[in-house]
């Protein structure tokens, strides 16, 4: 990760010292309609919790060869499962962009785009047992796109310096599952599965932009930083079951009913993401303003 951002740095440091007797030359080259592809890094921080519970109640009822019954009321201790999970390594990922420009007096641009992140790995698994029951938990995320706005300012006619904002959402896929298999001595297995969708959120930055092309300044590379924050999510769930059971001897009849009820939630926390991203920007169309010198 360091080699690539000093690669990078070394890339715009000789690009800008290259272009600096350009200083007082064209400003053409940066209004337009425009593409781009490229690689970065990204860190998720985000906790995912779950928790499940399970209660069992029976009702015994023992009825007698001389017409006597008797009823008996009785549960289980309750018992209990919670997980968590949070991976904020930081991942690579790919970005394809669309975006349009205009140059305002001279030095001023401003600009919109939108783009898609691809996260080939930012899923999430995690999973928890004890004494038969589990717990399990994963988050598929696909991706995250974001649209937005810039507003730069040309150090250079070749080297522009901007910020950028915008509203983002993050395709991604939570699940959990919690499993109870029940007192070993009257097992009545009930399961939850719960869900949560996308994450809508907003996105804040900066960069750096260079012009590589000496000759129509089409092509140029851009190294942005990003940060952004996605609301949480959350989702509850019960599951009952429900048995009957009848024992007869020639003097008694035995009858248990087995009442057993699950619940569960799962909390998605809000999540903070940064990034970093180098991409290479073309350019559709050129400048039709004329050659000018920098004000």
């Amino acid at each position: 990760m360091r080699k690539c951002v000093a690669f990078i740095a070394c890339v715009l440091l000789q690009s800008t010292g290259a272009f600096a007797g350009d200083f007082l030359t064209s400003t053409d080259g940066w209004t337009g309609f425009s593409v781009g592809a490229g690689i970065g890094a990204k860190t998720i921080d985000q906790n995912a919790t779950a928790a499940a519970e399970r209660w069992d109640l029976f009702k015994k009822k023992t009825c007698f060869w001389y017409y006597y019954c008797d009823t008996d009321y009785y549960g289980t201790k309750p018992e209990y499962l919670k997980g968590s999970m949070n991976d904020d390594a930081w991942k690579i990922f790919g970005t394809v962009q669309v975006g349009y420009d205009r140059l305002l007096f001279d030095r001023v641009l401003i600009g919109a785009f939108a783009d898609y992140d691809f996260h080939p790995e930012g899923d999430e698994h995690a999973s928890f047992s004890y004494k038969g029951n589990s717990l399990s938990g994963d988050l598929d995320r696909a991706g995250t796109w974001t649209v937005g706005g810039r507003l730069g300012y040309l150090v250079t006619p070749r080297f522009l310096v901007y910020g950028l904002g915008g509203f983002s959402r993050m395709n991604q896929d939570g699940s959990v599952t919690a499993a109870f298999d029940g007192p070993k001595y009257a097992p009545l297995p009930t399961s939850v599965t719960l869900t949560t969708g996308d994450l809508d959120g907003w996105t804040t930055g900066g960069g750096i932009e260079t012009k590589l092309d000496r000759i129509d300044k089409r092509l140029s590379l851009k190294v942005e930083y990003r940060y952004s924050r996605f609301e949480g999510d959350s989702d509850v769930g019960y599951d009952d079951a429900f048995n009957k059971t009848t024992y007869k001897k020639w003097w008694t009849k035995t009858q248990v009913k087995h009442w057993a009820s699950e619940g569960a939630g799962f909390d998605l926390d809000e999540a903070t993401v940064q990034s970093v991203r180098a991409v290479l920007v073309w350019k559709l169309q050129a400048d039709p303003a004329p050659i000018e010198p920098l004000k």
